[in-house]
Parts: structure tokens; C-alpha cells; sequence
């Protein structure tokens, strides 16, 4: 009896030391779109309204770990679309690359930056109020640009250490440059 009562402290003593030694990659990111800043444009024509938005990505990075995690890298794709007012053409895919240096995450800490924003307009065609507004080539009356997705990948000291993609299937959709 007190063999088996030793064995089972043993197990559960091992267990919990190695629950005690969480691994590096044990970091936790998340990505929310935000907006920066909004700003109603004239569009170049009278007929023509747009709005300029600066979007970006709040991305926080969560050491699930118990000892703290140092020289982090973070180099981020930005992913987003670009559609132009009377233009027939499918949208135009567009990057914003970029890096922010981490010195530390304490253990069980937090922390968070905003990417470098990307530029999104929406523009609409009017016209006199009850009147239809229509381009004779058969574009669109309307614009907008969009955010597709963020990829992230996290470097300590030059090695890959940790990866997010918002939508996840980004991956498999685009190509790190």
C-alpha cells in the first residue's frame, strides 16, 4: 500500500514539475482590426464623394509561460485590397510590411502596438438627388478598400518562434515576402 501511495506522489510531482517548465513557444498572439483616423475627401470629380480611413492592426503578444521571454522580433504582413471608382477591374491586392522589437515579456505579462496604418478610401459616384448616377462603361458607382487579414511572425534571436494569421487560412493564400 504505501508503494503504490509513493509511486502515485511520484507521478503527480512529475506532472507538476513539468507543467512548471512551460515551453518558449507557449505565446499567445491576437490580432483586431482598429481604426486610426477618419477624413471626408472631395473625390476629383463634383459628382464624386469619398472618405480616407487609416486602419491598422492592435496586435498583442501573451507569455503563457512562467519565466520571462526576451529579444523578440515581430515582422507583420499587412494584407488589403484597393478597388478604384469607375474602373471595371477586380480589386487590386496590396501589402504593408513592418517590424516591432520587443525587448522583454515578463512572465504571464502582456504586450500590445498597432501596426503601421494602410490607407482605405471609399468613394461613391452621385448625382442630382432622385436622378440615377452610372458610368457608361459599366463600372461600379462605388468603391471601397478592405482589410484582408494580418500575418505575423515572431523572431527570437533570428529564429522563427511563433506565427498568427488572421483569417488563419491567410497562409495558404498569400506568400511571405
Amino acid at each position: 500500500m504505501k508503494l503504490r501511495f509513493n509511486i502515485a506522489l511520484c507521478l503527480a510531482v512529475s506532472v507538476l514539475m513539468q507543467s512548471a517548465r512551460a515551453n518558449d513557444a507557449d505565446v499567445e498572439i491576437t490580432s483586431q482590426p482598429k481604426r486610426i483616423e477618419t477624413q471626408p475627401t472631395a473625390g476629383p470629380h463634383p459628382d464624386e464623394v469619398s472618405k480616407t480611413q487609416k486602419w491598422g492592426y492592435a496586435v498583442t503578444l501573451e507569455n503563457k509561460t512562467f519565466k520571462p521571454i526576451q529579444n523578440l522580433e515581430v515582422r507583420y504582413i499587412v494584407f488589403y485590397k484597393h478597388e478604384q471608382l469607375g474602373i471595371k477591374a477586380p480589386p487590386q491586392k496590396k501589402q504593408l510590411s513592418g517590424t516591432y522589437p520587443i525587448d522583454k515579456i515578463d512572465s504571464l505579462g502582456k504586450v500590445s502596438f498597432d501596426t503601421s496604418p494602410v490607407v482605405l478610401t471609399k468613394a461613391l459616384l452621385i448625382g442630382e438627388v432622385g436622378s440615377y448616377t452610372y458610368f457608361t462603361n459599366g463600372a461600379k458607382p462605388k468603391a471601397e478598400d478592405s482589410l484582408t487579414g494580418i500575418w505575423i511572425r515572431v523572431y527570437r534571436n533570428g529564429s522563427l518562434f511563433a506565427e498568427h494569421a488572421q483569417p488563419s487560412e491567410l497562409t495558404s493564400r498569400e506568400k511571405w515576402e
